[in-house]
């Protein structure tokens, strides 16, 4: 037998109540009635104590009722191992592809499933199929990543399972993070029959060419393409936070070939970056120009993290923010705890910043995010996720390390499965039945002292 809380077990320290209880029995002095005292001496008052254990059977009662206590809290359970002959694990294939992975592996599958092992949808739910029945036949994909899978499967495959992984290692099938395995695993790679794939992607007004194989993604711009130039105007009348706008701006001209100019005339730009908390007077900007604007109010002092909208969300530390003021609007940037730190209002392109662009407040300036979060606002489409890359369906990349611990290792004849059976049920039954019987046979002694003093 095994305890789910050994610690419960100092419970058993109750066991000194019924002791000290009945041990210390306190006896008074009998009186013997005589016709004459004249020639009895006087004597002073005794009383008899006598430290000796009384009413031995209610006192075992009682003790087993506090150890039956103590082991309810210690939730004993008693472990049992059997050897399960005929199924050794599951054999794990997306049904959508069985067809093209069954071509390449089917000298491992079928080994697999004449030692009895389980085909199983790498899908969820997990559910088993036949091999002759699915072999011809056309399902859609289930786009799932691979680490909310596994991270189910930890919860459904049976313990003492090993699992058979038929997939490839691409690295957009990864997302999240990835629990530590309580099975074994064994990853089968599937090699995709083309290692190259190309594509186009229109972003930002330009068209990028991109070309992907499993070690390298790259895109280019094979046409010579005449974009309109940006026009920027910056207010900081400080001067200090406007130095790391304008690095940014450089940046993100460099990274997207695009002319942006910075012009002090507010009437003529197309992003105005108002750093101070000086009122704005929107009738002056160009109409349909894109704003972002410290927002006034009262400094607080916090410890949390800024969270932005630009995979991927790397930890940014967040000092100071302005104190939220219930402006309504959509949350671009969040703190840690959910609250807004960049909002846009709705159906205008004003976007109010509740911190700084400086580090005293924030340590975005110096995060490699900085110039990735600030591309939707300076050229618009500030809904577009990923930058439009990222997440192709082509991206051929591979993982070179899994994000798990696999385990290796040749299957035995036999699979271990482990059960816990718990015992509580049946303990709350005994001591539940003890305590009947200590109360009946503590009313029975009761009872008789009662006629005995009569």
């Amino acid at each position: 037998m095994q305890f789910l809380y050994p610690i419960g077990l100092l419970a058993l320290a109750g066991l000194l109540i019924p002791v000290l209880i009945h041990l210390w029995s306190t006896k008074q002095g009998k009186t013997l009635k005589i016709g004459s005292i004249a020639l009895l001496n006087e004597n002073s008052t005794s009383s008899s104590k006598s430290f000796k254990l009384t009413d031995l059977l209610l006192f075992v009662l009682r003790c087993l009722i506090l150890i039956l206590i103590a082991l309810v809290i210690a939730q004993p359970y008693l472990k049992k191992t059997s050897v399960n002959t005929k199924n050794k694990g599951w054999v794990l294939i997306d049904k959508a592809r069985l067809k093209t992975i069954y071509k390449t592996q089917y000298h491992t599958i079928d080994s697999l499933l004449n030692l009895g092992f389980e085909l199983r949808d790498f899908n969820l739910g997990f559910g088993q199929f036949a091999l002759q029945d699915s072999i011809n036949e056309v399902e859609s994909e289930v786009k799932l990543s691979y680490n909310v899978l596994l991270n189910q499967l930890n919860t459904e495959i049976p313990s003492g399972y090993s699992a058979y992984l038929f997939a490839d290692r691409r690295l957009n099938n990864f997302d999240g993070d990835q629990q530590q395995l309580n099975f074994k695993l064994i990853w089968k790679e599937v090699q995709s029959p083309d290692t190259l794939k190309t594509w186009s992607a229109t972003f930002l007004n330009k068209v990028y060419e991109g070309k992907s194989t499993p070690k390298l993604t790259s895109y280019t711009t094979p046409l010579p393409q005449n974009l309109p130039m940006v026009t920027v105007a910056i207010y900081d009348p400080i001067g200090d936070d406007s130095k790391y706008i304008k690095a940014a701006l450089n940046a993100i001209s460099d990274f997207t070939k695009r002319k942006i100019e910075i012009d002090e005339s507010l009437s003529k730009a197309d992003v105005v970056f108002w750093l101070s908390e000086h009122a704005l007077n929107l009738p002056k900007f160009k109409v349909g120009a894109n704003v972002i604007s410290y927002q006034k109010g009262k400094v607080v002092s916090v410890n949390s993290t800024l969270q932005l909208s630009t995979p991927p969300n790397q930890t940014i530390e967040l000092k100071k923010r302005i104190a939220p003021d219930g402006l309504n609007g959509t949350a671009i940037w969040t703190d840690g705890y959910g609250e807004p730190i960049l909002i846009k209002e709705n159906k205008t392109q004003h976007f109010h910043f509740y911190s700084r662009f400086n580090p005293q407040w924030n340590d975005l300036v110096w995060n490699e995010q900085f110039v990735k979060a600030l591309i939707p606002m300076v050229l618009g489409h500030e809904s577009t996720a990923d930058f439009g890359f990222e997440a192709n369906d082509a991206d051929q990349r591979v993982l070179n390390k899994m994000p798990f611990e696999e385990s290796k290792g040749s299957t035995s004849s036999g699979s271990a499965i482990s059960t816990h059976q718990h015992l509580d049920k049946i303990i709350w039954a005994l001591a539940f039945i003890v305590l009947v019987i200590e109360r009946i046979l503590s009313f029975r002694i009761k009872t008789n002292l009662g006629y005995a003093k009569r």
